[in-house]
């Protein structure tokens, strides 16, 4: 009996351990700086949600994808307490700006994802964008080698590179994991949509892919898997550019905000004149540009 007792009370202070040791461990699965420190109590909800969000966001399982896509923007959203509680007990000014900011972003992007969970059941399968991580990060070393006057797409564009300097992937499940350089880790995963395929055949153009919060949408994996292994990476890296560039910089991650804008400026003058394609200071445009001539 008092073996029990010693083993349950051993069970007892492991799992404690386990409780306490957990959140650190999520602490690298935070997701894009700016985020509260690891050894911070108040950030621990933030990075519970944070990791395993990530963890499902690239599995195969619908219902669990767009739960991880929740998660992790829910994640987002936590940290902002987190880093006004750091900035008042550390005195540090700049975390209330920083709590704004996560604020906004995870808002916007906790509303996106609660408003696609509900409809998992008519997601598609994973598209394999894990199989071109080297080209892609052949595109990206190529990338910083363009003389900024290149990348630049209209007169008020002053860009001087694409993405910082550094950036690069690494396979994910079937997605693929970004690295850059002084803002953290990005997942981009890729899935076919059965309604952007009926829209395509109904009325829209011929378009392969087309931009989400997390990533892109194909309209039919079986074309995706077909297209030459260079056009594959280079629409991986434009497509990144509305995720991570436009999306989250840019519109603060409120897709929702995002979507109406895009939509009104194509009806009234398209794709060349589009300020997130090929025109504006800020268009993905500037991806075609810089990989124009390169050979993989």
């Amino acid at each position: 009996m008092s073996f029990l007792k010693r083993s349950g009370k051993g069970t007892l202070l492991r799992m404690r351990s386990l409780l306490l040791v957990l959140p650190l461990f999520s602490a690298g699965c935070a997701g894009l700086r700016p985020v509260s420190e690891g050894s911070d109590p108040a950030g621990w909800p933030a990075k519970l949600c944070s990791g395993p969000g990530r963890s499902f966001a690239a599995t195969e399982a619908p219902l669990f994808r767009e739960t991880g896509r929740l998660l992790y923007a829910v994640g987002d959203l936590l940290e902002a307490p987190a880093l006004a509680v750091e900035g008042v007990l550390r005195l540090r000014p700049e975390s209330f700006r920083e709590a704004g900011e996560k604020f906004v972003v995870g808002a916007g992007g906790t509303l996106t994802a609660a408003l696609n969970l509900p409809f998992f059941f008519v997601t598609g399968p994973n598209v394999d964008l894990a199989r071109d991580a080297a080209l892609v990060n052949s595109a990206l070393e190529h990338m910083e080698t363009v003389p900024p006057e290149k990348l630049r797409i209209w007169p008020s564009d002053r860009r001087t590179e694409v993405y910082p300097k550094g950036t690069r992937v690494r396979p994910c499940g079937k997605g693929l994991l970004w690295t850059i350089p002084g803002e953290g880790e990005v997942l981009q995963v890729a899935e076919e949509s059965p309604f952007f395929r009926l829209a395509m055949e109904t009325v829209g153009p011929d378009v392969s892919a087309q931009e989400r919060s997390w990533g892109f949408i194909v309209p039919r994996r079986k074309d995706w898997d077909a297209k030459k292994p260079r056009d594959r990476a280079s629409t991986i890296v434009h497509e990144f550019y509305h995720q991570h560039m436009q999306i989250r910089r840019q519109f603060l991650g409120w897709s929702a905000v995002y979507w109406p804008a895009y939509g009104w400026t194509y009806l009234r003058k398209g794709w060349i004149r589009h300020w997130a394609e090929m025109s504006g200071p800020n268009g993905a445009g500037t991806v075609d540009r810089a990989l124009d001539g390169w050979k993989p």
